[in-house]
Formats: C-alpha cells, sequence, structure tokens
C-alpha cells in the first residue's frame, strides 16, 4: 500500500510540474500574441 501512495505521490507532483509549464506557456503566448498583434496593425497604419 505505501509503494501505492508513494507511486500516485509522484504522478501527481509530475502532472503538477506539467500543468505549471503548460500554464505559464499558456500566459505566455497569450499575453505575446495581445502584445504582438496592436504593434502589426499600427506598423500597417503608418504604413
Amino acid at each position: 500500500m505505501s509503494n501505492l501512495i508513494e507511486f500516485f505521490r509522484m504522478v501527481l507532483s509530475y502532472l503538477m510540474v506539467f500543468a505549471v509549464i503548460v500554464v505559464v506557456s499558456g500566459v505566455g503566448g497569450f499575453i505575446g500574441v495581445k502584445v504582438w498583434k496592436p504593434k502589426t496593425k499600427s506598423e500597417q497604419v503608418k504604413e
């Protein structure tokens, strides 16, 4: 039983790390798109 709990704890920690990576990359991509799109629009207006 203790091996099962240890395995479960390890899987949960790996899932938590994976979830943090996904959230950080998702937020970074969202912010990047939000910041990047207005610049292209303003550049088109200048031309």
